[in-house]
């Protein structure tokens, strides 16, 4: 039976990959740095910023700072609100999806995002209020795929009902790493293949695969949320 629900945020919410992309390799190239598209798809997807940014500078060994990566990050950010000042980056549908799923069970996301882009996007999709906890980047020491994001959530969530477990929690991500984090917390995966193929998602074991966020709602109604 599923009780709650767990959203990731960037790659099934907000369509937003690309231009998390293209600021980190706007910030990187600045730095003489660079990767390619794979790689960032291979590597750097399902990491928050400061992961994303340690194993970059890794795997080019080049020495980082504390404060070096705080000036990184700041200067990402700031590309990343340049990119999406004048539009929205919410998918198709993925309002109605959330909505949907707020009137039926008690909605988290758990995310390698900042908070600040985070509540940006669902303020400007006039949503935020659909959600009762938010677990940005800045809430965990570790990102996905260590399963922290989605237990921090669980805990929040659980704030408001003791008797949720951790087996009721649903989560809906779009990466391997995303699907590995919470299937380590404990928690059964529905993947959405935005990000990733059906059959590259299928390889980490998540319990349902659909399409796109467009296919959300059919699949709520399912037997499976009941």
């Amino acid at each position: 039976m599923i009780r709650a629900l767990i959203f990731d945020f960037n790659g099934v919410l907000a369509d937003d990959d690309p231009v998390h992309m293209q600021a980190l390799r706007q910030v990187a190239e600045q730095e003489g740095l660079t990767f390619s598209d794979e790689e960032y798809l291979d590597r750097y997807l399902p990491l928050n910023d400061w992961d994303c940014f340690r194993t970059l500078y890794a795997r080019h060994s080049a020495p980082l700072s504390e404060a070096k990566l705080d000036d990184l990050i700041r200067r990402k950010s700031l590309c990343y609100f340049q990119a999406i000042a004048e539009k929205s980056v919410m998918f198709d549908k993925a309002v109605e999806a959330v909505r949907v799923a707020a009137a039926r069970h008690p909605l988290a996301i758990a995310s390698g995002a900042r908070i600040g882009e985070i509540r940006h996007i669902l303020a400007k999709a006039d949503i935020e209020q659909c959600f009762c906890a938010i677990v940005s980047a800045e809430d965990v020491r570790f990102g996905k795929p260590h399963p922290e994001p989605f237990l921090r959530a669980y805990e929040k969530l659980q704030e408001r009902d003791r008797s949720l477990k951790v087996s009721d929690c649903v989560a809906v991500e779009d990466s391997i790493g995303g699907i590995q984090s919470a299937h380590e917390a404990g928690m059964r995966c529905l993947a959405i293949a935005h990000s990733y193929g059906p059959d590259r998602l299928k390889s980490a074991n998540p319990d349902w695969v659909i399409d796109s966020i467009a296919d959300f709602v059919s699949w709520l109604e399912r037997d499976v949320s009941k």
